[in-house]
């Protein structure tokens, strides 16, 4: 779709636009593009002239660009995970390797997550139950480690929550409440140790801020002086976290 050149005729001047969009108007009152699953749809006030419209997309055409490039990589992420699966472990990826067995069991070694699948697991619900079964483990394992870790780093920083709760988020790695109630995501065990710090301390920091204010952003950089390559790393390896949310 990308290579499609779809030209336009503006105030007599040739603009071509690398993608396929559609314009859908409305009693809307201004312009915005919006862009799933690879199509490119121009919201546009009713009587707006085209030639404002066409405007507007050269202006973001860089943007819609790189938008279109990335969930093209995220899908083609997606269809690799579904012929090599592979998890993180503390921020290790490792192969995903089944074979059936009387019972259930999870090993896991230097590169690969072994999973042995009950003979009772049929194939339409094999991928539900691999991914039921590591959720599991993620639990466990947070349960585990996670309260002594923000034991530790509380003791460190000097800010202390009055409870811990591990859930496991759909769409964040934590939240704090004005109680002092910290949530930290289980499946940070998927990510690497200066990740799941960095969370912690992210949290820890709204116990003094409640907001992303510049000076909560100082007290992070703090505590947590790579806490941008934290958000980087999780921001890059995005869909194969999300892959396991349940």
């Amino acid at each position: 779709m990308l290579k499609t050149i779809i030209k336009n005729l503006v105030k007599g001047n040739h603009t071509a636009f690398e993608f396929d969009y559609t314009i859908k108007r409305s009693q809307r009152k201004t312009l915005c593009v919006q862009i799933k699953h690879g199509a490119v749809n121009v919201m546009a006030p009713k009587r707006l002239p085209q030639a404002e419209i066409l405007y507007f997309l050269r202006q973001k055409q860089t943007w819609i660009l790189n938008k279109l490039s990335l969930q093209q990589n995220l899908h083609a992420q997606l269809e690799q995970a579904k012929t090599n699966p592979t998890a993180f472990s503390m921020g290790v990826l490792k192969t995903i390797v089944t074979r059936q067995a009387p019972r259930f069991n999870l090993l896991e070694t230097g590169t690969h997550i072994e999973l042995t699948i009950p003979h009772r697991i049929v194939d339409d619900r094999r991928d539900l139950y691999i991914n039921k079964q590591l959720s599991d483990w993620y639990k466990q394992r947070a349960a585990a480690y996670l309260p002594q870790r923000l034991a530790l780093i509380s003791a460190q920083v000097s800010l202390y929550p009055q409870q811990l709760q591990i859930k496991q988020y759909k769409a964040r790695w934590g939240s704090c409440n004005t109680k002092g109630v910290i949530s930290l995501n289980s499946l940070l065990m998927m990510t690497p140790e200066f990740v799941i710090d960095y969370v912690i301390i992210h949290e820890l920091c709204h116990l003094q801020h409640m907001n992303h204010s510049v000076q909560f952003w100082r007290l992070v950089a703090t505590h947590c002086p790579p806490f941008k390559q934290a958000k980087a790393w999780l921001k890059e390896n995005k869909i194969q976290l999300h892959s396991f949310h349940r």
